[in-house]
């Protein structure tokens, strides 16, 4: 990611003027990667460095410290005082005939340090829809202004929107839920989530090292247990799903550093049962970093350190331009894995204003599922 950290507020800030946009399927060529100019969203001049930006900005937005008791329902709300926060969904579906689909939906909320309007706040949303279906994909992006009322959260009952995107739950608390969204004038989903387990908090209940001097840190917390049932309305016509889902929740000030060149991120669905969470942020000066956390069958959920973990890249493959570690090979030898990992289908860019890889894989090894994996800065 050559220009990862590069002034993202004052692109962001050109692209939501108009208040509710899309952008199409085919994107222009000259785009950002997903989370560029991250370090602190500051809409200093372009004159000043990456770290005099971080500098400027230091106490701009609320900071990443450990200690948080992070609570339910409270939780589920925005956090503003923060400059990035995101509630993502990843499903991995089938339909009656044992077709795959990997569906994401997700809300990102960026704060900036710009006054509010008459007719705004300083809130910014980005929402991403893509539908993978083991040959085609299909993607959308849409921006908005806070403040608005065309994008936003809402708490009682909980609601994530942006147009006509919506994830409602029955009550504050996230499930049972709904989430609709098109994609175009090509796809349209309706689903309905249930969970019977518990959340997870990542790390150190909840707060997530994403570097080992944990300068760089989030909230974090998911719930991998969703139950997703609905239909799927495509090009070929209209099918019955069923499957899981994953859902993060994620809220920072100091994602990254200067020095940082992306992540892979990787959420899994073993068929006993488990669930696995990897997170490998990439730095330019040092080696990587991998965190992560185990989720067994009765919810038990187990932090892992870098010591935890053995990851490697098995093949590269050329996407987008991009040549991109899709096949991997992950030992986690305390906790008896030893499994691969392939993507359900090869082409899952996500050809956004900020764009970057994100979709279904197939596991294989000492434990067999299915999940996703994200891939930025490449």
């Amino acid at each position: 990611m050559s220009k990862f950290l590069s002034n993202y507020v004052l692109l962001l800030l050109a692209l939501v003027g108009c208040s509710g946009c899309d952008t199409p399927n085919e994107a222009p060529q000259q785009k950002e990667a997903l989370f560029s100019g991250l370090s602190r969203y500051s809409s200093e001049p372009q004159s000043l460095s990456k770290d005099e930006q971080i500098a400027a900005s230091k106490d701009t937005f609320a900071n990443v410290t450990p200690g948080y008791e992070m609570t339910f329902p409270f939780d589920h709300n925005s956090h503003p005082n923060f400059a990035v926060e995101w509630w993502y969904i990843t499903a991995n579906l089938t339909d009656t005939q044992n077709n795959p689909y990997a569906l994401q939906w997700t809300l990102f909320r960026f704060a900036s340090n710009t006054h509010t309007t008459p007719w705004a706040n300083t809130q910014q949303f980005m929402g991403h829809a893509g539908l993978r279906d083991g040959k085609q994909a299909w993607f959308e992006e849409r921006f908005a202004r806070g403040g608005v009322g065309n994008a936003g959260i809402s708490t009682a009952p909980f609601n994530a929107f942006i147009d006509d995107w919506r994830w409602l739950a029955q009550s504050p608390k996230l499930f049972p839920s709904a989430l609709e969204l098109t994609i175009d004038s090509d796809i349209k989903a309706n689903l309905d989530f249930t969970a019977d387990k518990p959340f997870v908090k990542h790390g150190d209940q909840g707060f997530s090292r994403k570097l080992r001097d944990a300068k760089q840190a989030s909230y974090y917390y998911s719930q991998p247990h969703i139950q997703v049932s609905g239909v799927l309305e495509l090009p070929k016509g209209t099918v019955q799903v069923t499957g899981n889902a994953w859902f993060d929740h994620e809220w920072t000030s100091q994602l990254v550093d200067s020095h940082t060149q992306g992540w892979d991120w990787f959420s899994m669905h073993f068929d006993d049962g488990a669930k696995l969470m990897l997170f490998n942020m990439r730095q330019q000066q040092s080696r990587d970093f991998w965190s992560g956390t185990l989720i067994t069958q009765n919810g038990k959920h187990i932090a892992l350190s870098e010591q935890d973990i053995q990851g490697s890249v098995t093949q590269r493959t050329q996407v987008a331009g991009r040549l991109l570690p899709l096949y991997w090979s992950i030992q986690l030898p305390k906790h008896q894995i030893d499994i691969q990992i392939a993507p359900m289908q090869i082409k899952q860019w996500n050809p956004s204003i900020f764009s970057y890889y994100e979709g279904g894989t197939v596991i294989s090894g000492s434990h067999s599922g299915v999940g996703f994996i994200e891939l930025t800065g490449y």
